[in-house]
């Protein structure tokens, strides 16, 4: 089994679709608890984003729960999220909220309800120094969300001659910026996205 793949049981995979299923249209979230690469709890959290249609934030109070799995010997494995409508893939808003570079981000899909997906990913940030003024001139950046914009780069072949110098980052990746009312850069990062296996294993293989 690879190493790095998300391992969880058909009950943890079901508990998270079920969740999804009675939130749909809203984005639902939440954590799983576990060791090593393997799922042992879902923990079901409050969606506290403003447009929970088509973003999510996990709860502070049960984000605080990680030191308690830390305590019992365990950790933060992952958080959950669903998307509705739309593929098992991290959108330019997820890469922007990931703060958690350690945990899997794991995301279901009800684009088509009768046969959900699972896809879990590592979303890497990297906080170079960028001319996203330049950038901006250059690149069709799109908003995302009021205030925040985002560029994807799927590929090694569709690795626009303005990113040429982001060698140390591999595809796919995004890149996000925040900008205030008048248009000035607040902030921007480079998200790295990494795609692991998600792999179902039998309760007495936990």
């Amino acid at each position: 089994m690879e190493p790095s793949a998300l391992q969880i049981t058909s009950a943890i995979r079901d508990e998270i679709i079920r969740h999804a299923r009675e939130g749909k249209p809203e984005e639902i979230c939440g954590l799983l608890r576990g060791r090593n690469h393997r799922a042992i709890e879902v923990i079901r959290a409050q969606n506290t984003a403003e447009d929970k249609i088509d973003n999510y934030d996990v709860d502070s109070q049960t984000l605080l729960r990680q030191f308690e799995f830390e305590e019992m010997g365990d950790r933060m494995l992952a958080i959950y999220h669903s998307h509705p409508v739309s593929e098992a893939f991290p959108s330019a808003t997820d890469a922007w909220n990931a703060n958690y570079p350690d945990t899997y981000y794991l995301i279901c899909s009800l684009e088509n309800e009768e046969t959900p997906v699972l896809r879990a990913f590592h979303l890497l940030p990297d906080f170079d120094d960028l001319d996203l003024a330049a950038l901006r001139q250059e690149l069709p950046f799109y908003e995302t969300r009021p205030g925040l914009f985002g560029y994807f780069v799927p590929n090694e072949r569709q690795r626009p001659d303005a990113l040429s110098d982001l060698t140390y980052i591999d595809p796919p990746f995004y890149v996000v910026f925040t900008a205030d009312a008048n248009g000035q850069i607040t902030d921007h990062r480079v998200v790295e996205v990494r795609e692991h296996p998600v792999v179902l294993v039998r309760d007495e293989e936990m």
